[in-house]
């Protein structure tokens, strides 16, 4: 009977744990949170910056 003990809680276990990875990856996977995020605010920044001095080089003309 002590045979089938530690191997079951050993897969419980091991389950939990897939489980648990399972669902972070999935959490991540779902988050309106982008890897790039601050790359995309930086190009709408220098965008912005280059009309701006267009717009000044622009009067000076």
């Amino acid at each position: 009977m002590k045979d089938w003990v530690f191997p079951s809680l050993a897969f419980l276990v091991f389950l939990y744990g897939v489980v648990f990875v399972f669902f972070y990856i999935y959490d991540y996977k779902n988050s309106n949170v982008s890897i790039f995020a601050d790359v995309k605010s930086s190009q709408s920044n220098e965008r912005s910056i280059d009309n701006f001095l267009k717009e000044i080089s622009n009067s000076f003309k």
